[in-house]
This record gives structure tokens, C-alpha cells and sequence, in this order.
């Protein structure tokens, strides 16, 4: 019984081929329209080095903001970021790789009380005691990178 539910199993991409293709085993018709191949390519992305910038992380239960923004994007773990506006401009995209290999992408949606110069506040979304063990990890100082 097993082996003829795998054979049926097999033989449906076979059945599905052969109708999908539109000829039924007859010859093209002549309206039969070719399609090109589909070509997929990466976006390139241009990086480039701001330096090295202190990190540090926020919770929402810390200050009472939640996950409200200076942007009005909703806070997310490890994905949203604080900075100051006039060295990372609000929206960019910043890629930062740390002592553990781990990287991450953050999107800049918010301004914190106290980020100035070269600083990013990193959004947790945990208990103050996982994001230092995030942090000590992770490490604190890094060169940032935007991504454009």
C-alpha cells in the first residue's frame, strides 16, 4: 500500500507537467506564444562605513513609550532602532555584525532620550537581564555600515 501511494505521489508531477505544458501530446499550435525565462537577480546594495558606533538596547517596559516610536513605526525586536537623526537619518537601513557573527539589519525609527553622535539604542523586546546577556554577546562597539 506504501508503495503505491509514493508512486502515486511520484507520477503527479509527471501528470502535471504533461498538462501544464498545454499540448496534450500533440504538436504546438501555432498561436502557442514562447515566454521568456525568467531571470532573477539580487539587488546590489552599496554599503557604506560610518564607523564605529557604541551600542546600547532598550526595552519597551523600561521608560513607559512601549513601542511607540519618534516615527510612528512600531517598535520591533532586533529590527528597529534609536539614533541620532542627524548622523543616521530617520528610516535608513544599518547593518551591524557582531562578536558572535550574528548580523543584523535595523531599520532607524526612533531618536531615545539621550542618542547623540555616534550611538545606536537597539530595540529588545525582553527583560532587562536578556538584552545585557544580548549585549555582552554581541559586543558593544562596531562599525556601522548603511545600507543604500
Amino acid at each position: 500500500m506504501i508503495k503505491k501511494a509514493i508512486s502515486a505521489v511520484m507520477a503527479i508531477p509527471l501528470a502535471i507537467g504533461f498538462c501544464t505544458a498545454g499540448h496534450h501530446g500533440k504538436e504546438p499550435s501555432t498561436n502557442h506564444i514562447e515566454r521568456p525565462a525568467i531571470v532573477y537577480q539580487q539587488k546590489s546594495e552599496v554599503k557604506e562605513n560610518l564607523g564605529k558606533f557604541r551600542l546600547t538596547f532598550y526595552t519597551p517596559y523600561e521608560d513607559g513609550w512601549g513601542y511607540q516610536t519618534a516615527t510612528g513605526v512600531r517598535s520591533e525586536h532586533l529590527n528597529t532602532c534609536a539614533v541620532d537623526p542627524s548622523v543616521i537619518p530617520y528610516g535608513s537601513t544599518v547593518r551591524i555584525t557582531g562578536n558572535n557573527g550574528k548580523v543584523l539589519t535595523l531599520k532607524a525609527v526612533d531618536c531615545g532620550g539621550g542618542i547623540k553622535g555616534q550611538m545606536i539604542d537597539i530595540f529588545f523586546d525582553g527583560s532587562q537581564k536578556e538584552g545585557y546577556a544580548f549585549m555582552a554577546e554581541f559586543g558593544e562597539i562596531h562599525n556601522v555600515y548603511i545600507v543604500r
